[in-house]
């Protein structure tokens, strides 16, 4: 039973991984993301995610070692950046609505 459990999560990382993918290609492929602020940040956070799931897809079929390491550290040294990007975007979109709700009363 803890082997097809295992088995069910490698795939699921799997299909997570190459729809991660696919969404990075079809972004640089059909919109112009690098024209605003909001669109380089989503293909930002697109890639770095999909880097992610690709390092650790790899790590299911290849063994850990030392080339792991600094995989792991060029694959994961974007993450707080885009999750902290994210939270700036996040807390300037809830303020300009603030104000507006607040300007309209």
């Amino acid at each position: 039973m803890v082997e097809e459990i295992r088995l069910a999560g490698s795939v699921l990382i799997w299909v997570t991984t190459l729809l991660a993918v696919a969404c990075v290609v079809v972004h640089q492929l059909l919109a112009r993301w690098w024209k605003t602020g909001s669109g380089r940040h989503v293909f930002t956070f697109e890639a770095v995610l999909a880097l992610s799931l690709t390092l650790w897809s790899l790590r299911l079929v290849i063994p850990e070692g030392d080339w792991f390491q600094v995989v792991r550290l060029a694959a994961f040294a974007g993450m707080p950046f885009v999750l902290a990007w994210r939270i700036k975007i996040i807390v300037q979109t809830w303020r300009k609505e603030r104000r507006r709700r607040e300007e309209g009363l």
